[in-house]
């Protein structure tokens, strides 16, 4: 038997034109049915920042400092840690949720440093 090169492929070897259509379309019928459930995700995704915010808004003045505090340590230490920009993006949202709602209250910057 004779060696073929590593960058040679054999007639016998090569995949077979059903095989990758077969692929292909089991590809693009699971494509079609992770888009279908995209709407249902972000709806799920706008109930739950709805009810974070809901719970944010609950929350004393103070409540809105220490929260404000706490979720920007904890993006702060993500972002030094080295973990996943997506997760880091995620961490951010809460920032922005408790900042905003405490912008919205009136509290001032100088007290969400201090």
């Amino acid at each position: 038997m004779a060696r073929t090169k590593p960058h040679e492929i054999d007639a016998d070897d090569a995949p077979g034109g059903a095989d990758a259509g077969a692929l292909a379309d089991t590809l693009v019928e699971r494509g079609r049915a992770v888009l279908d459930q995209v709407p249902t995700v972000a709806a799920g995704a706008r109930e739950a920042l709805a009810d974070v915010q809901e719970q944010v808004n609950s929350l004393s003045d103070l409540g809105i400092v220490a929260a404000s505090g706490f979720a920007f340590g904890v993006s702060t230490g993500l972002l030094l840690a080295g973990a996943p920009r997506i997760v880091v993006g995620l961490s951010a949202v809460l920032v922005f949720l408790t900042v905003r709602s405490a912008m919205g209250r009136g509290v001032r910057p100088n007290r969400l440093v201090n």
